[in-house]
This record gives C-alpha cells, sequence and structure tokens, in this order.
C-alpha cells in the first residue's frame, strides 16, 4: 500500500489504476470521526494506493474526483478534465480582458450600472414586500 501525500498526484495515478483495469479495480472512502481523518482507497487487488487527510477543505476535491471517478467509469477519454466546471462566464470574461460591466451589456441589452441602481434601490420586488400590514403594538392607553 502506497499513501500519497499530492491531491493531483493521487487523482491520476486512480484514474489511470482504474482506466488499466476497469473491472476489478474500485475505491472506497473511510472517515473516522474519533480522529477526524479521511481515507480513500484505490485498489486492482494487486495495486493499492491510498490518500489520507485530517483537512476538512478536501471535501470539494472529494466531490471532483467522485465526478472523475463516474466519468471514467462512462467510458470518458479525460475524466479529470470532463469532470471540472468549466469556470463562470465573468471570470472567462474578465480573462479575455472584458469588463464584468461590459459584459453585463452585451448579456442583458442594458447597462450594467442601471440594474446594479434598481437592486440597490429595492426594486418593484422589496416594494411589494414593505407592503406588509403594521401590526399596532398592545400597551396602557
Amino acid at each position: 500500500m502506497v499513501y500519497i501525500k499530492d491531491w493531483p498526484e493521487f487523482q491520476q495515478r486512480s484514474i489511470k489504476l482504474y482506466q488499466q483495469n476497469p473491472h476489478k479495480t474500485r475505491y472506497l472512502i473511510k472517515s473516522r470521526p474519533s480522529t477526524h481523518s479521511l481515507t480513500l482507497k484505490v485498489t486492482d487487488d494487486t495495486t493499492t494506493i491510498k490518500y489520507r487527510t485530517r483537512s476538512s477543505a478536501i471535501l470539494g476535491r472529494l466531490e471532483v474526483f467522485n465526478k472523475a471517478m463516474t466519468f471514467a467509469m462512462a467510458g470518458s477519454k479525460q475524466p479529470l478534465q470532463d469532470a471540472n466546471p468549466e469556470p463562470a462566464p465573468a471570470a472567462a470574461a474578465a480573462a479575455e480582458g472584458a469588463t464584468p460591466a461590459t459584459t453585463a451589456t452585451e448579456t442583458t441589452g442594458a447597462p450594467a450600472a442601471s440594474a446594479s441602481a434598481s437592486a440597490s434601490n429595492g426594486g418593484a420586488a422589496a416594494g411589494a414586500a414593505s407592503d406588509k400590514k403594521k401590526k399596532k403594538k398592545k400597551g396602557k392607553k
């Protein structure tokens, strides 16, 4: 059994192990609340790869790993790339050099400044919520 310290290396080796022998490979997730540890094990009965952590930040990575293993089991050629979500449109536009205001103008057809002004003023939806009847306070007359 080999404990791997690096998470990306564990992901790559696990998926490679599955792709080499898909009918015998399995993986196990073991949690120990008493020691606050999480252990992931991938094995094909001849090779075993393990990753152990005590960090709670691994849960997001674990979700991506589960998706990647599912994609690998479904026959994807690049399961890690398929499992990682695409960057948000605003982040992609920022990476290309466009500003978020320009992106909002292009997608909605209205300037971003007027959209943010209506949101800060409350807009029609906020006005409808404030139309509730005020309760009379009970007290001495």
